[in-house]
């Protein structure tokens, strides 16, 4: 019983007071004294709603009366089928019985049931433009609002050409305007649905499209490559070429070689001479 029920209250209520026990209940009238509830003969009928004096019912007496009261209905046969008529709610959104002791329950009870009833029921509905109010849809409509030109529109919302274009299509398509809407239509129909709130909108001529034609990004000129190195320095004119020297760190070592840089003109005099000698003469120089 915590909550409100989903019937209708006619419903309720009929089917509290066709009951085959509602006559036994315990707020009705004692058989021998007809101004007495039957369910607490001390009580007077009508004990279960506050009395209707000047000034107001004080605290302490509400308190006896509800808990005298809430004893009865603890005792009560379509208990039950009392508390699902009193906190079933009309169509304008109220409780059935707004006061009083209904169910076991104290009005202040069944009204803080309702309320979090209500709240668990509006969290359990999904927000239907939950796809509409992403970050980037929300960017490209409020760069859209101050802006008409492509653009600008984009890069008022931190994303390129084509994913702006793309995103306002996507805009159009959900909220239900023709592929043909303007700018200006497509800003209406978001602002109904507060998704531009706080957004100052830059009014145009209507021509302004909603989904733009297609948009390329203007053409951007490669920079000139860089000169490449030239493997051969140029020669004055009318001179002769002159090769560039190799770097003579480049050289690994080789074990029992000379260094390029230590061969002198001498050693390499040796060496033709060498090979000027006969057959003998290189096996005896062997």
């Amino acid at each position: 019983m915590t909550g409100t029920t989903g019937m209708d209250p006619r419903a309720a209520h009929r089917a509290w007071t066709e009951h085959r026990w509602y006559r036994y209940r315990g707020c009705a009238p004692d058989p021998t004294d007809p101004s007495r509830m039957a369910g607490n003969p001390e009580l007077l009928v009508g004990a279960h709603l506050a009395p209707d004096v000047d000034g107001g019912e004080p605290q302490a007496d509400r308190l006896l009366r509800e808990d005298a009261a809430v004893e009865v209905c603890l005792g009560c046969p379509v208990m039950v089928q009392c508390d699902a008529y009193a906190n079933s709610v009309t169509p304008d959104g109220r409780l059935a019985e707004p006061d009083g002791v209904w169910g076991g329950r104290r009005a202040l009870e069944r009204h803080r049931a309702f309320i979090a009833k209500r709240h668990e029921v509006a969290a359990a509905v999904p927000d239907p433009d939950r796809k509409l109010r992403t970050k980037q849809k929300l960017a490209v409509l409020a760069g859209l609002a101050v802006h008409t030109d492509p653009y600008e529109v984009a890069q008022a919302a931190g994303v390129d050409v084509r994913t702006a274009n793309w995103q306002r299509a996507r805009l159009t398509r959900q909220l239900g305007l023709a592929h043909t809407a303007s700018r200006g239509e497509l800003l209406a129909a978001a602002s109904v649905r507060g998704l531009i709130e706080g957004v100052t909108v830059v009014e145009d001529d209507g021509s302004v499209p909603a989904i733009p034609p297609l948009t390329h990004m203007p053409a951007v000129e490669a920079p000139e490559p860089a000169p490449e190195p030239a493997a051969v320095e140029d020669a004055p004119a009318g001179g002769p070429l002159r090769l560039q020297s190799p770097r003579r760190d480049r050289f690994t070592d080789v074990s029992g070689q000379l260094a390029l840089w230590e061969a002198e003109l001498c050693e390499m005099a040796d060496v033709h001479d060498l090979f000027l000698n006969t057959p003998a003469s290189l096996e005896a120089a062997a």
